[in-house]
């Protein structure tokens, strides 16, 4: 009787251990596949904050001023690259003039060459204002582009003052600010910092208003990253809304 009743308890505890190896293989499964969900969820959401900081970044030079360079106002499609004057009222260093300032008369902007960006190329410089495909064509008083003079009318050529202008744009999957030196020499006298890395795109739309002097547009950034994952930021904004 002592014999069955221990045969009976071997069996018994065969049958729990394949239960058991049953249990632990799918508790690893379900595991497994937790942690990947964790993994696709951290992803998304370390490229959406690294998309919100960007823009963030990108709404506080656009609200903050008075004119957009490009898209130019006769772009109806997307870019990829946005230009906006730099911010009236950004004293970098803190000296009482504010870094537009450039003739140190009190009043941004308001004595321009007949290159309006004084960097010595049409439009801004190393930028495809038009969207045409190519970059600088044109003369140095050329200043949206265009490849015609009549459409931006050229101030007198003694201007001691000019646009300084913070462009965004892609390069290599990095999206770079560009931003005029501290008492730049001119308008080429610039430098360019990374942003945002794992960039797939940058597209601005400029929005009609109807109102020639609101200036808006449509921000939208991507970015992703090599496990597929992909993020979008989107942002309207308004100029001079700072």
């Amino acid at each position: 009787m002592m014999r069955r009743q221990g045969g009976m308890a071997l069996a018994e505890l065969l049958v729990a251990a394949v239960i058991a190896a049953l249990l632990m293989a799918g508790l690893n499964g379900v595991l497994q596949g937790v942690r990947q969900t964790n993994e696709h969820l951290s992803g998304r959401a370390l490229l959406q904050r690294d998309a919100r900081l960007a823009m963030a970044r990108v709404a506080v030079m656009v609200e903050g001023s008075q004119r957009l360079l490009v898209p130019l106002e006769t772009t109806t499609g997307t870019r990829d690259v946005l230009a906006v004057a730099l911010p009236a009222a950004l004293d970098r260093d803190g000296n009482g003039f504010a870094d537009a300032d450039n003739d140190r008369n009190g009043t941004p902007d308001d004595d321009l060459p007949a290159d309006e960006t004084h960097d010595g190329a049409a439009g801004v410089k190393g930028i495809d204002d038009d969207g045409d495909g190519n970059i600088d064509n044109g003369g140095n008083t050329d200043n949206d582009e265009d490849g015609t003079l009549g459409s931006a009318p050229v101030p007198p050529k003694n201007g001691s003052d000019w646009i300084d202008p913070v462009v965004y744009r892609v390069s290599n999957g990095q999206l770079l600010e560009r931003m005029p030196n501290l008492n730049p020499t001119s308008g080429a006298d610039y430098t360019e910092r990374v942003i945002a890395d794992k960039v797939v795109s940058l597209a601005v739309t400029r929005i009609d208003t109807g109102n020639r002097r609101t200036r808006e547009i449509l921000v939208v950034l991507t970015l992703g990253d090599p496990a597929g994952e992909t993020a979008s930021w989107t942002r309207r904004l308004r100029l001079g809304a700072r």
